[in-house]
């Protein structure tokens, strides 16, 4: 039986979010809010300069978390270590790191 580790799980949420993410912008069926998105405000994040790529993997995060389990959770005092921790889990793996940063770099692109 093969094990997962923490860091797949995590690579998987992330890839999970951004193919709906892309196939939502794509057929333009996802209803627009008052209020932006969290990743919508990630991706106007990640246009912007002056920003390090540590702040926007933060944001990233934050906003998938958000998006997955609402804003609740957002609003807990704990999130805010559980979004860093997740980081940290994100950037000693190569490959995520590597994830994380293309990420990124389509969300610039796209903003």
């Amino acid at each position: 039986m093969t094990r997962i580790t923490n860091a797949e799980q995590v690579l998987t949420l992330l890839r999970a979010h951004l193919e709906r993410a892309r196939r939502a912008e794509r057929k333009h069926t996802a209803p627009r809010r008052a209020r932006p998105r969290p990743l919508e405000r990630v991706q106007q994040l990640a246009s912007a300069e002056g920003l390090s790529e540590t702040e926007l993997a933060r944001a990233l995060i934050a906003g998938l978390l958000t998006e997955e389990f609402g804003s609740d959770l957002a609003a807990e005092p704990r999130f805010q270590s559980v979004v860093e921790d997740v980081r940290q889990v994100i950037d000693r793996d190569n490959a995520a790191r590597t994830l994380m940063r293309r990420a990124l770099a389509q969300l610039a692109a796209e903003g």
